[in-house]
C-alpha cells in the first residue's frame, strides 16, 4: 500500500498541503485519570464538530477532511483512550468511550456557539455516537452523522482477533508495513502516509511501533449501540461507501426502516469503507451538506 514509497512522502495535491498547513492546536484533558488527545481547528464561537475515529485508529485519520471543515466551524478530532496520543487503561468499554466523546465537547469548546455542535464518527466510533444520541446530551446536538459505520440490530459484539504488538528498526520500515483494517483497494496514499506518520511512535530502546494498546480488544467491555439510536434525541444521517463491505445495503435499509423519519442517507460513489482516505473531498462536500441543512432547519 505504501511500501512502493519507501518511506517517502507520495506526492499530494495542492489542496491536501494546504490543508496540513493550516494552523491547530493539541489539547490533552483528562477522563477518569487517562489523557485524553484531542486536535483542534478553527475558531473557538464558530459552530462546532467533533469527529470520531474508528477501531485502532487515532484522531489523525482526519487529516484529510477537518481542515476543510474548519473554514465554516471549530472542528476537533479525538483520539479514544487505548489509540493515538491518548493514554491506556486497565479496562475499555463502548460506556467508556462515549463519556470521553462527551468531555471533547466541552473541553474544546464546541457548546460556545449559537448554533449546537454536530458529532461525526467513522466506524467502530459509532458505538459512541450512537450513545451520545441516545443520551440526555443528544438534545444539546444539532445532529450524529455515521460515516459507513456499522450499527444495526444484531450487530453482535464479539472480538476481533487479538493484536501483535510489532517492532519496526525505523519509522520508514513502520510506515512501509502499514495496512487499513478492514483491508481493501485504493485509498489516497497521501492520506493514508499522513496517518500512518502519526499513528507510529518512537521507543526508548529506538525501536518504531503503533500508537494503540494491543490488548485493548481483550480488555474491551464491547456493545450494542442500536437501542440507543431508537431513542436518538438528535437528527441523524448516514453516509455509507457505495463499495463498502462493511455497511452493505441491506444494512442501510434496516436504518431506514427503524430509525427516525427525518434521517438522511448518503452515498459516496466509488469509496469502500474508509471513506476519509477513499474519497475525502466528496465526504467534506457530504458533510457541509448535512450540517447546512440542519442548520438551516434550526433557524427557522
Amino acid at each position: 500500500m505504501l511500501d512502493s514509497y519507501g518511506g517517502e512522502r507520495p506526492p499530494a495535491p495542492q489542496w491536501f498541503i494546504d490543508a496540513q498547513q493550516m494552523p491547530r492546536d493539541r489539547i490533552t484533558f483528562a477522563v477518569d485519570g487517562c489523557d485524553i488527545e484531542l486536535i483542534c481547528w478553527g475558531k473557538r464561537g464558530q459552530p462546532g464538530m467533533l469527529l470520531l475515529h474508528g477501531s485502532m485508529a487515532h484522531a489523525d485519520w482526519w487529516c484529510a477532511v477537518a481542515p476543510l471543515l474548519a473554514k465554516e466551524y471549530r472542528v476537533c478530532s479525538m483520539s479514544f483512550s487505548g489509540m493515538g496520543g491518548s493514554g491506556h487503561r486497565e479496562a475499555y468499554s463502548v460506556v467508556q468511550m462515549a463519556q470521553e466523546a462527551r468531555a471533547a465537547l466541552g473541553a474544546a469548546g464546541l457548546f460556545d456557539a449559537d448554533l449546537p455542535p454536530i458529532v461525526a464518527c467513522h466506524s467502530f466510533g459509532g458505538k459512541a455516537g450512537s450513545l451520545i444520541a441516545g443520551s440526555d446530551i443528544g438534545e444539546r446536538l444539532l445532529g450524529v452523522i455515521f460515516v459507513d459505520s456499522f450499527v444495526v440490530p444484531d450487530q453482535g459484539i464479539g472480538r476481533p482477533p487479538p493484536y501483535r504488538s510489532r517492532l519496526y528498526q525505523t519509522q520508514a520500515d513502520a510506515i512501509a508495513r502499514f495496512r487499513l483494517s478492514p483491508d481493501q483497494p485504493g485509498g489516497e496514499p497521501f492520506a493514508l502516509d499522513a496517518i500512518a506518520r502519526a499513528g507510529v511512535k518512537q521507543l526508548p530502546d529506538g525501536s518504531w511501533t503503533w500508537c494503540f494498546d494491543p490488548d485493548f480488544f481483550s480488555k474491551l467491555e464491547n456493545g450494542n449501540g442500536w437501542e440507543a439510536l431508537l431513542e436518538a434525541r438528535c437528527k441523524l444521517a448516514f453516509v455509507r461507501g457505495e463499495l463498502s463491505n462493511i455497511v452493505t445495503e441491506d444494512d442501510e435499509a434496516l436504518q431506514r426502516r427503524f430509525l427516525r423519519p427525518d434521517t438522511l442517507f448518503v452515498g459516496i460513489p466509488d469509496s469502500y469503507h474508509h471513506v476519509m482516505v477513499d474519497q475525502p473531498l466528496a465526504l467534506v462536500t457530504a458533510m457541509r451538506t448535512i450540517a447546512e441543512a440542519w442548520a438551516k432547519e434550526r433557524r427557522r
